[in-house]
């Protein structure tokens, strides 16, 4: 293989001046506006007035096996509301857990619509049997993410991540809007439920081996803004969230050395010429977050980030939340500046040069997702 057209080191030097020129710009604006700050975050992140917690007030989560869908389901339903658990395996580590504690899991496979009509039934039942219940909120959470460059994955990888994270998120909402419509009398005055869809850092500025995924998450929020502006008028609010990076402790990395090896074995003679042994190197990386994915998956548990969960209270529960609340650490506002600006100035950068850098070869402890 050739070398890179473009080095690390050169990229960094090409891209300093405007980096630094962004840096002070920012700073400058921070200081000017600060006496503003309190405002522009007012209305930002949507009302302070929130509905009481109680548990007429039922709440629909997807993807609950693990990982973030497992510790919401929790969260919400130490608030005291009354959670229902949609998992893919009623028979995981985490479903099993969840029933434990008191909470109600349903099986949801948001690819199925059978499963999908099935959990609708299972909701609707428990609305007609308590009438003081009614749903508050449907999250959609379920998603499925596979770490290769898009030239590496198979079809069926590809298809995967659609049907699960864009497709399956707009099957699911579709099917519960009747119910959510129908609004609920919980609390201090009377309202509708709503939706929250979580999308990903990666919609904002997608990154290298994660195309496909950031496609996916690319496409669902262009589809919640949308969905917003149309539900508006029927008072059912749509409230986008990113939650951020919790890659070790979600357990979405857990299948990837499943996902690798399909790959390899779906490889041409000509795409092992051409690759060489860097798609091997780039799975060994990424084995040592696979494994603690596959633990995150066997042992479940609440994700240790007070100010995330604190974010979806306020997802769920503000009477007028914003559009879209964030939360990220402050590293990813480096990461979409500098992938803003190296597309433009570098377009001969690519995941094949970066990821044949020293990051990969040293093996540094970098978590994109």
């Amino acid at each position: 293989m050739g070398a890179a057209p473009y080095s690390l080191r050169s990229m960094a030097a090409g891209a300093a001046v405007p980096v630094v020129g962004a840096a002070v710009a920012l700073a400058v604006s921070a200081r000017l506006f600060r006496p503003y700050g309190a405002l522009i975050s007012s209305l930002w992140q949507g009302s302070a007035a929130r509905w009481p917690p109680s548990p007429a007030r039922a709440v629909v989560l997807t993807g609950c096996d693990r990982g973030l869908g497992f510790s919401l389901a929790t969260h919400c339903h130490s608030l005291g509301l009354t959670v229902f658990a949609g998992v893919l395996d009623a028979a995981s580590p985490g479903a099993r857990r969840l029933v434990d504690l008191g909470v109600r899991v349903v099986p949801l496979d948001v690819t199925d619509g059978r499963s999908v009509q099935g959990a609708v039934q299972v909701v609707q039942q428990a609305l007609k049997d308590d009438a003081r219940l009614s749903l508050s909120a449907l999250v959609n959470n379920a998603g499925v993410l596979v770490f290769g460059e898009f030239g590496w994955q198979t079809p069926r990888q590809v298809s995967l991540q659609l049907d699960v994270n864009l497709a399956g998120t707009m099957r699911v909402t579709r099917a519960f809007l009747p119910l959510l419509r129908a609004g609920t009398s919980a609390g201090p005055g009377p309202g509708r439920g709503r939706v929250v869809v979580v999308t990903s850092h990666c919609a904002l500025a997608a990154l290298p081996a994660l195309s496909v995924y950031a496609a996916t998450k690319a496409g669902l929020q262009a589809w919640a803004d949308a969905l917003r502006m149309e539900q508006a008028q029927y008072g059912v609010p749509v409230v986008q969230v990113v939650p951020g990076s919790f890659t070790h402790l979600s357990g979405i990395l857990a299948a990837h050395a499943e996902h690798a090896r399909e790959m390899e074995a779906a490889m041409t003679e000509e795409d092992r010429q051409f690759y060489g042994d860097y798609p091997r190197r780039f799975h060994e990386y990424l084995a040592v977050v696979s494994s603690l994915g596959r633990e995150a998956s066997e042992r479940p548990c609440r994700l240790p980030d007070d100010k995330l969960h604190e974010m979806f209270e306020a997802a769920l529960l503000s009477l007028r939340p914003a559009a879209r609340y964030v939360h990220e650490p402050w590293r990813y506002t480096l990461y979409h500046s500098l992938m803003r600006l190296a597309p433009h100035r570098r377009p001969g950068l690519a995941s094949h040069q970066v990821c044949q850098s020293a990051i990969f070869q040293r093996k540094a402890t970098v978590a994109w997702v």
